[in-house]
């Protein structure tokens, strides 16, 4: 699938820096925007049994209809997406690079999700971002928290 330009919904574009706003692209349902939005953050050494915790989370949201909002990227963050998309949840993932030319999901839910219009798969990188950095997880983490109407958090480090 090939990325258009997103024009965010009001009420998001008044939280989002202008210059942001207008580089963002996406693929899939932009009607997702116009919903009430979780962002889900994770750091990527969640210790194990957060990762059980979190994900009996999920079936919840997703019977509540929340649209799950997050770069998806930790690990923590990738089980999230495959459970939740699993369970018919609708889903808003931000990349932390520029989209290649055309869009390939990166799993089977992914691609399913696509085609029964629950994902929509955004980027506010220029061309230019082609690999995720610290730099631009970052961004992207702050584009997240910025879209969502509340954020689930967890960003416990394991005990040594």
């Amino acid at each position: 699938m090939k990325p258009a330009p997103i024009l965010l919904p009001r009420h998001l574009a008044q939280r989002v820096p202008a210059d942001t706003a207008a580089l963002i692209v996406g693929v899939g349902n932009v009607a997702l925007l116009s919903q009430p939005l979780l962002g889900f953050l994770a750091s990527r050494q969640c210790p194990g049994h957060l990762l059980i915790e979190t994900l009996d989370h999920v079936p919840q949201w997703v019977r509540e209809g929340r649209v799950l909002l997050s770069g998806f990227h930790a690990p923590l963050e990738q089980q999230v997406l495959i459970s939740h998309l699993r369970r018919g949840g609708r889903v808003i993932k931000v990349l932390a690079r520029s989209f290649a030319s055309t869009y390939r999901p990166t799993c089977f839910e992914e691609k399913q999700a696509l085609a029964e219009n629950r994902l929509l798969v955004i980027s506010p990188f220029s061309a230019t971002a082609k690999r995720t950095t610290r730099e631009t997880a970052l961004q992207r983490n702050h584009l997240v928290r910025a879209l969502a109407d509340e954020v689930h958090s967890i960003d416990s480090a394991p005990e040594r």
